[in-house]
């Protein structure tokens, strides 16, 4: 019925479970936890799914051309920053630092 990828729609439905579940919490907190952070935010995802199917059919695609120009920029961004090459080692510097620093070796 549905691709399992990730798309747009699919984000979008589990945002709208996930505040649905918040909203629930706040507003009904005497709710049993099993109805409030299960049942209504699977049927809200698979609601939302459907309408957005139905209603706007050429939302992944906005969704995969979001994805390509973000992927694109960023790919671009750290390749001309030119600091992969050097940022391995600072890291390994700095988590000796941090577990000297744990060992109370600079007391």
């Amino acid at each position: 019925m549905f691709d399992a990828g990730m798309t747009l729609s699919y984000i979008l439905a589990i945002i709208f479970g996930l505040l649905s579940a918040y909203s629930l919490n706040n507003f009904a907190p005497n709710l049993n936890p099993f109805v409030k952070f299960f049942i209504v935010p699977f049927l809200i995802i698979y609601l939302s799914l459907l309408l957005f199917r139905l209603i706007f059919p050429g939302l992944n695609k906005i969704g995969k051309f979001i994805n390509n120009y973000v992927s694109e920029n960023t790919a671009n961004d750290i390749h001309a920053m030119s600091y992969v090459e050097i940022f391995p080692p600072i890291f390994v510097v700095f988590i000796i630092i941090i577990v000297l620093l744990y060992t109370g070796l600079f007391k």
